[in-house]
């Protein structure tokens, strides 16, 4: 369904008129109401603006919402009560509330349509400076799929609640991350240093340093779950019985349509809840990361600009930078009569360049270092760390067409993991646990820029998609 086929045209215009600041607060009121009062009578609601908003409600000029309405004029000296009925009207007609008589009375009772709830809680929560608690998402993770082994009958519950707190948790860390890259963003087009210090001192410090990052450095609700979230993915992707529960459960409550589409959507919750908690850590390595480059730029540029001279020369030094604005020069001239001239010398002249004969020398020498069977044996196991057989066999189901074959033409090669799995993939088809097989070409084929082998994966009869248990 199109958006604003559900959404009235007019029903953003009270957020881009000239009182948008009042129409807002009315919303709040009727978010209060909404949530205080289980029938809201329109009376009660318009009592309720009037106590709330009387001041802003009478400095308020409705000449505009009269005209509208054919009373022009009508406003003019009008009450308190007479503009907060307007308001209401002018809420009813953009499509932010529904009216309706009470059985039997001529009272009206207002109705608040389910987009438009959406809408007010979120200008709500934009209002609001709220802490982020994003620990709270991983513990409610591990605590709804923990829990279901008790609740066998709420199995699909349990993990549709664990995916959306586990895509809230990837939201949030993502929105984390882009607020201090704003932040960093910001730091060279500022040249005062006071409200470069209060900006990193009371604004980043107190709203994202203090309230979110260091929080979420300290409090180890990541590494205290994350093992227990994914070993009870890995257990439910090697038991049928649990998977043909949750999509049993899906269906009879009318969420899937299908076993067929339901189990896909439950494997893709699962391998979406693992693989978020298996990278978790590098995500919030590199929101690290970002934390300290805005921090090292921001005292750097703060001991430039107090270490600038602030004298007369530095001033003349700073004029001069910005001469190439045609304001800042015409203030020049008509002031310090300074002015722009150009002059041709011997360097002026152009001088073709001479091309020298290259000779091609012997290369260097690489030097030769002692190999240890304690290094490659330490690198090896890093990388096993990094790509467990769980992630190779996830990488290769979703390269599995249909009918269970993939070949080096057609699985993914985005980069370097997309790289590594490939070639761990090669390894791992040889292997008799491995739900696939591989089967090795005679040539070589070129793929975004790596010289791949030429080989068939195909999945073995009887299995599925399986995360094994990570390695220890």
């Amino acid at each position: 369904m199109q958006l604003f086929g559900k959404i009235p045209d007019r029903f953003f215009s009270i957020l881009a008129s000239s009182k948008k600041e009042l129409y807002v607060q009315a919303l709040f009121v009727l978010r209060q109401a909404f949530r205080t009062e289980l029938v809201i009578r329109r009376e009660e609601l318009t009592a309720m603006l009037m106590d709330s908003l009387e001041t802003d409600i009478l400095e308020a000029d409705f000449t505009e919402e009269a005209r509208e309405e054919d009373e022009p004029g009508s406003f003019d000296g009008g009450g308190l009560s007479a503009k907060a009925h307007l308001l209401v009207r002018r809420l009813k007609e953009t499509g932010w509330i529904e009216t309706e008589y009470e059985r039997g009375t001529f009272e009206e009772n207002v109705t608040i349509p389910d987009y438009a709830i959406s809408v007010m809680n979120l200008l709500y929560d934009l209002s609001q400076e709220k802490i982020r608690e994003y620990n709270s998402y991983v513990y409610a993770t591990y605590a709804s799929l923990s829990n279901a082994a008790m609740n066998p009958d709420y199995l699909y519950q349990a993990l549709q609640t664990a995916w959306e707190n586990t895509v809230r948790l990837v939201d949030e860390l993502k929105s984390l991350f882009n607020n201090i890259r704003a932040y960093y963003r910001r730091i060279p087009g500022e040249d005062d240093v006071n409200a470069l210090l209060a900006e990193h001192f009371d604004e980043y410090k107190e709203k994202i340093f203090d309230a979110v990052y260091y929080p979420l450095k300290t409090i180890d609700s990541v590494p205290r779950f994350k093992h227990a979230i994914l070993k009870i993915m890995n257990d439910w992707l090697s038991d049928d019985s649990v998977q043909e529960q949750i999509v049993r459960q899906g269906v009879v409550r009318r969420v899937f349509d299908d076993e067929e589409a339901g189990r896909e959507e439950m494997l893709k919750m699962i391998n979406y809840i693992a693989d978020t908690y298996d990278g978790i850590e590098e995500m919030i390595n590199e929101i690290d990361r970002k934390h300290v480059e805005y921090t090292s730029a921001s005292i750097e540029h703060i001991r430039y600009l107090m270490n600038a001279d602030r004298g007369l020369k530095g001033r003349l030094i700073e004029l001069l930078k910005h001469s190439s604005d045609g304001k800042i020069l015409a203030e020049m001239k008509d002031h310090i009569d300074v002015f722009r001239h150009q002059y041709y010398d011997d360097r002026s002249l152009y001088a073709e360049v001479r091309r020298t004969k290259r000779n091609v020398g012997a290369p260097m020498a690489l030097p030769e270092t002692a190999g240890s069977d304690q290094m490659v044996r330490s690198f090896l196991k890093d990388v096993r760390n990094q790509f467990p057989n769980s992630r190779i066999d996830s990488y290769m189901e979703r390269c599995l067409a249909k009918d269970g074959q993939a070949s080096t033409q057609t699985v993914p090669m985005g980069g370097s993991d997309d790289f590594i799995l490939f070639m761990l993939g090669t390894v791992r088809g040889r292997e008799r646990s491995a739900p696939f097989t591989v089967e090795f070409g005679e040539s070589y084929i070129e793929r975004d820029g790596y010289h791949l082998p030429a080989v068939v994966f195909r999945r073995k009869k009887g299995t599925g998609t399986a995360l094994h248990k990570p390695e220890q």
